[in-house]
């Protein structure tokens, strides 16, 4: 009765979608495999086209469908990467938002904050010369915007990477190197890549030297700015016309 229930609360889509996950998941439907013609699918399930199509795109934003390639859908099943793909296809949409591109620099403050903490207390020497590493790649880029936006992203990604959390580590590729293309580009880029450098050298002189204190509040200022250097600058006011209302 109760799975009667709940069945009652889900939409003939979603009916559907569980059928066909409950195939991948079974083996009955391998991974890599298409699925069924529309047709079949419709017969088997008793239902309309619009509700197969809509059964599948509730399994690709679960993980359970690829509906990228040009022949029919293919089964697949959900890893962290495909999960965020599909996040990140959401989130494209709203990063060009103010407040939202906050809340998701906020996202990445905390994540990077809390990793440069575990770099500096427990990185290895080879995590170090990892870091080291796409710090000399900074510099090298320093005149070349293109060039340091990639750079930059590396080098937080290495410290990123020190956690071992694959969830933490894709949740930073996805988003931060779509936050740090987003930057304007402008006159003083180059000599705002200095500052970044600078606080970058700051950054991994205080993992190196084992002071994770210093590493966060290096690492929080820097994105801070980071942050507040690439919002659009306020509009001016017009000239007043001099004339004045009696």
């Amino acid at each position: 009765m109760l799975t009667e229930a709940k069945n009652l609360t889900k939409s003939a889509s979603d009916l559907v979608a569980d059928g066909l996950i409950s195939d991948v998941r079974g083996g009955v439907i391998p991974e890599g495999a298409s699925f069924p013609p529309e047709r079949e699918l419709c017969d088997r399930f008793g239902t309309s086209r619009p509700t197969v199509r809509a059964a599948l795109l509730t399994m690709e934003a679960r993980g359970f469908a690829n509906l990228e390639t040009t022949k029919r859908p293919r089964a697949c099943k959900p890893s962290i990467g495909r999960v965020f793909q599909m996040a990140a296809k959401g989130f494209s949409e709203i990063l060009g938002d103010t407040e939202s591109s906050a809340y998701m620099d906020q996202v990445r403050q905390f994540i990077e904050v809390s990793a440069v903490r575990l770099a500096a207390q427990d990185a290895s020497n080879l995590q170090v010369a990892q870091i080291h590493s796409a710090l000399e790649d900074c510099f090298l880029a320093l005149d070349d915007d293109a060039a340091f936006a990639r750079a930059d992203s590396n080098f937080h990604r290495a410290i990123v990477s020190v956690i071992r959390n694959p969830i933490m580590l894709e949740l930073h590729d996805r988003f931060v190197f779509d936050i740090v293309a987003s930057r304007t580009v402008d006159a003083s880029r180059i000599e705002r890549n200095k500052i970044s450098y600078e606080e970058h050298r700051q950054i991994y002189e205080a993992v190196s030297q084992n002071v994770p204190e210093l590493a966060m509040s290096v690492m929080d200022r820097h994105l801070s700015r980071s942050y507040r250097a690439k919002l659009p600058k306020p509009r001016l006011a017009r000239p007043s016309s001099g004339k004045h209302l009696k």
